[in-house]
């Protein structure tokens, strides 16, 4: 069964994800680590971003499955809208703040431990099965692409080679995410997409501040002392999720086009995935105990705020302007 494509994020509300959850708990050059300041911009996306809360993100799921089943019906499908899952295992009230002691010793980097927190998706059922299955194979394949689009050509030979995620070419499902998600929203404006390649290169240049510098200097060796060979936090982290993924893909059929045991798993091996597992829980407490004793944290809590300033400073009239001409996120 085709799996879903999630939507990738424009280039500009990456940056802006990414400003949030660095800059969310805040600090500034005269606070100390624990300040609570709130910077501009997180504040502002923050407003314009709509509720995170359960009973909307439910709301917004059937609205989303809603649509899909219209869409569906006009291109001749019969379609029964499923009903939405939580979020989580674990409630999101229950999940220690994400850069935290806590969340590195329970959650690590959440690569391995992402059913802990997300679940595995096991219990769900498909309210199209039985519809699916009185399907002929090119039935199915016509289903799938009037529900997710046709799959992206892609050139293997090109290692350079991107996929851009585009609504119009995702099939049902992709309209339905567009109309709820963000049609309407600042992030259709032609005019906000036309900050992105700035402000994404100012958060890419943050690295560079002198005093996130050092104390990634100090980080770095004290990652070495614990015997760790990584140049920065990030680094630390994807080496994680690089060995996931080798995983998963080892467990991958070896040849996708051929037809397969329908009781075969490709689920990566279980007793790697536990090694895995306590890789990760101890790289990340290393990291978070060599962050906090280099004053990492704080200096990257700092450099971000100083960021959202200089970047609210230059484009807060323009987007403020931009959101007053939106509808409000449903």
């Amino acid at each position: 069964m085709p799996m879903r494509r999630s939507p990738a994020l424009p280039a500009l509300a990456a940056t802006v994800v990414a400003l949030v959850l660095a800059g969310c708990t805040g600090g500034s050059s005269s606070a100390s680590a624990d300040s609570d300041e709130t910077g501009p911009l997180s504040a502002f996306f923050e407003k314009v971003g709509g509720s995170y809360e359960d009973e909307d993100y439910e709301r917004q799921q059937r609205e989303i499955e809603e649509i899909i089943a219209a869409c569906m019906a006009e291109q001749g499908f019969e379609y029964t809208p499923a009903e939405p899952t939580g979020r989580g295992a674990v409630s999101s009230d229950d999940i220690p703040e994400w850069d935290s002691k806590e969340y590195a010793e329970q959650y690590g980097y959440g690569a391995t431990t992402s059913e802990e927190l997300y679940g595995s998706g096991d219990e769900w059922v498909d309210p199209n099965a039985d519809y699916i299955a009185s399907m002929s194979e090119s039935e199915v394949a016509a289903f799938y692409e009037a529900l997710y689009g046709a799959e992206p050509e892609i050139d293997e030979t090109d290692p350079d080679a991107e996929y851009e995620y585009n609504w119009e070419e995702g099939g049902c499902s992709g309209k339905a995410t567009h109309e709820v998600y963000e049609q309407g929203q600042i992030w259709d404006d032609p005019a906000f997409a036309e900050m992105s390649e700035e402000m994404g290169r100012e958060y890419d240049n943050l690295a560079d501040e002198p005093a996130l510098r050092e104390s990634s200097t100090k980080w770095t060796a004290c990652m070495a002392d614990a015997g760790y060979d990584f140049a920065s936090p990030d680094e630390a982290q994807q080496s994680i999720y690089d060995e996931l993924n080798a995983l998963y893909e080892a467990a991958a059929p070896a040849d996708p086009e051929a037809e397969m045991d329908p009781d075969a798993s490709f689920e990566p091996d279980p007793a790697a995935m536990a090694e895995l597992k306590t890789k990760e829980l101890a790289v990340a407490n290393a990291d978070f105990a060599c962050k906090e004793s280099s004053g990492y944290l704080k200096a990257q809590k700092t450099a971000v705020l100083a960021l959202e300033k200089r970047l609210w400073d230059k484009y807060g009239e323009q987007l403020e302007a931009i959101a007053a001409k939106q509808t409000p996120a449903k």
